[in-house]
């Protein structure tokens, strides 16, 4: 796997439904579907959000949406296809998104994750998020989600 060749590039409508099948097996398996080819569509053509993709030779590896509020960003979605975890690609989305919110002075990013996903919790607090709160019945009411939450405000010291 040539990861040299993965390039972070905002989502075209004709991702939709890649993207959106993609969310179906890598994030929302178990659940009824939310985030389907319409949604993410619209996603991709609104102002206050942005639909990253990572492309390597063309095939679409991993996908993000965040959208962007009056001070927080809200990370909806962030997935990388199994075979391309652990290659620095979700990081590289992950950074791509919240040099936006910063570059917006936002002051925060949220997120919320499935509570029994331990691999996505360890990558988000490595990336800096703490948990600010568990939220009962998040996943249509069948699973718990934790909240989590990181500070996008550059720290100066004197």
């Amino acid at each position: 796997m040539d990861t040299k060749q993965t390039e972070v590039v905002l989502a075209q409508v004709n991702d939709a439904y890649i993207i959106a099948n993609m969310s179906r097996q890598i994030i929302e398996q178990g659940l009824q579907w939310s985030w389907t080819p319409e949604r993410v569509g619209r996603c991709v053509l609104s102002t206050d959000t942005n639909v990253i993709t990572a492309k390597n030779e063309g095939d679409l590896i991993g996908f993000g949406v965040m959208y962007y509020g009056a001070s927080k960003a809200h990370l909806n979605l962030l997935g990388v296809e199994a075979h391309w975890r652990s290659h620095g690609i979700g990081h590289r989305m992950l950074e791509w998104l919240e040099m936006c919110a910063r570059t917006a002075g936002l002051e925060c990013c949220q997120l919320e994750l499935r509570e029994s996903n331990h691999k996505a919790r360890k990558f988000y607090i490595n990336h800096g998020y703490t948990e600010i709160e568990r939220v009962r019945g998040y996943y249509q009411h069948r699973e718990n989600a934790i909240r989590m939450s990181k500070s996008l405000q550059e720290k100066h010291f004197l």
